[in-house]
């Protein structure tokens, strides 16, 4: 995901708006899940407390997330860039809906109850004045589908979008960046400290190490023979790259918005 200015580069892992619309367009989506995100399971009680909220999703695709939080009685609110999925979304999940024009953003497309609203927009030209603030961000992956140039723009709409005290859940990946440019970037620990400790309480609620070795004896390993050019993987695929990393770790954050 990107600001308008930027050129596709994949060496560099920057890719254009117009990239992702085209990877939805051949069915390039490996990144979608074709079921809800079993962290909303573990951690209903804790994210929800019995209540009903708003959710923001940035990147959201169609991701069954959605169903999973509309369903459940929450307001929800996403925006993606490729309008195909978006309408694929209410048509596969026959929910009723009517599309709106957004002067100098884009399409809405709205549910009939007004609980569900998804913008087919570039995500840096929505605002706090056009979609108020909300109970949670869920960020599901979409931070490391962010440019690297784009990331504090990003952090602070998101932030922005968020009412104080709001939660905000994020999902990254780290791994070895060697093995792959982006997207999906890797974000360690220390990327999500520096973007977002100072406006937010920080807590790692969930670690998933892949590899099964240890990452500070990987990362020394490889400090060692930095000076050996690892060979570059094949650029039509992320996730064959990325199995090649001698650490790759999936992490869920919980962070709250300092009052």
């Amino acid at each position: 995901m990107s600001t308008k200015s930027c050129e596709t580069n994949l060496d560099e892992g920057v890719l254009h708006n117009s990239e992702w619309v085209h990877r939805w367009a051949v069915g390039n989506t490996a990144f979608h899940r074709p079921i809800p995100d079993k962290f909303l399971d573990a951690n209903e009680e804790s994210m929800f407390d019995g209540k009903i909220k708003s959710l923001f999703l940035p990147l959201c695709g169609k991701t069954p997330d959605i169903t999973w939080m509309y369903n459940k009685g929450h307001t929800v609110c996403g925006v993606e860039i490729a309008e195909q999925p978006i309408k694929e979304y209410f048509e596969e999940n026959k929910i009723d809906y009517e599309t709106e024009q957004v002067e100098n953003v884009g399409t809405l497309y709205k549910s009939k109850d007004g609980r569900l609203k998804l913008y087919v927009a570039d995500l840096f030209d929505l605002s706090v004045s056009l979609c108020g603030q909300f109970d949670i961000i869920w960020d599901s992956k979409s931070l490391v589908a962010i440019n690297l140039a784009d990331r504090e723009l990003y952090k602070d709409l998101m932030l922005s979008l968020l009412k104080p005290g709001g939660q905000y859940y994020l999902a990254v990946l780290e791994y070895d960046p060697k093995c792959w440019p982006g997207p999906p970037h890797t974000v360690p620990d220390d990327v999500v400290k520096h973007l977002y400790s100072t406006s937010c309480k920080i807590d790692l609620v969930e670690e998933a190490e892949r590899s099964g070795q240890n990452i500070n004896e990987v990362k020394k390993d490889n400090d060692a023979s930095s000076d050996k050019e690892a060979p570059k993987p094949a650029l039509s695929s992320a996730g064959a790259a990325i199995k090649t990393s001698a650490y790759v770790f999936d992490r869920w954050y919980k962070m709250v918005l300092n009052e």
